[in-house]
């Protein structure tokens, strides 16, 4: 029963090296990808309407001093 458990082992290590060194990983995003995944918040776009009151209370939070 050892014998067959460090077998089975050795042979999934080897099996992990090989399909690490052949094995193909997803590519890597690209500049249009990401500027597919890049977009702009508009609120009149999503269907918002602020309200005074609501910018009244964010202005501040709008607002930064330079």
């Amino acid at each position: 029963m050892r014998l067959r458990s460090k077998m089975s082992s050795f042979l999934g290590a080897i099996a992990a090296g090989l399909s690490s060194l052949f094995g193909k990983s997803p590519p890597k995003p690209g500049p249009d990808d990401l500027r597919r995944a890049d977009f702009k918040t508009s609120t009149q776009r999503l269907g918002v309407r602020f309200s005074e009151k609501i910018r009244d209370v964010f202005r501040f939070r709008w607002l930064k001093k330079e």
